[in-house]
């Protein structure tokens, strides 16, 4: 196979041993023929979150291969040449990725990584997306913060266990009816459990009941569809099964912290 390298241009002027960010993007993949990076080998970190869609990697020495599901960050160490793809349609998919030296002596991340619901994952690699597309005076300091808020939680956070085959398969339901806006009470009949069972399995796995996760998924399919395809609120609102635009500015606000015309 064919090996590339890649090197961002690193715009930090920082100490060696300083957390530096390279490159960052975050964005949905509609419109993109044929998601595959690589053969390829990368001279820093790579850190993958996926928002929606699965992707696989596959590390081409030693034949690795591991699937990312939505909720998932993916590390990608320098040095190893691999192949990133995108594992069905990309009008649904977006992902967002940074690329990362964290100094010298840092420790190896875990290679797959689930981040809990209330650490807003997602917010910290848009707002890094937003400093280093948009810099100010003082972009550098506060795009190092960031990454490393982000690289720390991925040692504070357990590696994956997807041993609850059960849960994994409510949220494919969830995400193949989001909008229809599927409730407690739909995953009940379709998975022949009582609706408190449902909301106190949402509890354990995720820390937030079904209603909360339906929404978070909305409102990041929202910003997508704000953010990307430049859509209004109206339209965004009427494509993600809203009952009106009120309706999806007050489940964004929740869930962002801001209106969807902030966007």
């Amino acid at each position: 196979m064919v090996e590339s390298v890649i090197h961002i241009y690193d715009r930090n002027t920082q100490a060696d041993d300083a957390l530096r960010i390279r490159f960052v993007n975050y964005r949905s993949l509609g419109g993109i023929g044929n998601p595959v990076w690589g053969p390829r080998r990368l001279s820093e970190y790579e850190l993958i979150l996926s928002l929606r869609g699965e992707f696989e990697f596959m590390n081409c020495k030693t034949g690795e291969r591991v699937r990312q599901r939505p909720g998932e960050i993916l590390s990608i160490r320098p040095g190893e040449e691999h192949v990133y793809r995108l594992d069905g349609d990309p009008a649904g998919a977006f992902f967002s990725c940074i690329h990362i030296d964290p100094g010298r002596g840092a420790e190896v991340p875990p290679r797959l990584t689930a981040f809990s619901p209330d650490l807003a994952m997602p917010e910290l690699f848009r707002r890094a997306d937003r400093l280093f597309h948009h810099p100010g005076r003082r972009t550098e300091e506060l795009l190092s913060a960031l990454g490393r808020v982000i690289w720390l939680y991925l040692f504070e956070q357990p590696s994956h266990d997807r041993g609850n085959e059960r849960f994994e398969s409510m949220l494919d339901f969830l995400e193949r009816h989001l909008t229809e806006h599927p409730t407690r009470l739909d995953l009940a009949r379709e998975f022949h459990l009582t609706p408190q069972r449902i909301n106190a399995l949402f509890k354990e796995e995720l820390g937030i009941s079904p209603g909360e996760y339906v929404h978070r998924e909305l409102a990041e399919r929202g910003y997508a569809l704000l953010h990307d395809e430049q859509l209004s609120v109206k339209e965004t609102a009427d494509r993600l099964g809203f009952s009106s635009a009120f309706y999806f500015s007050r489940v964004f606000r929740k869930v962002f912290g801001m209106p969807p015309s902030a966007i």
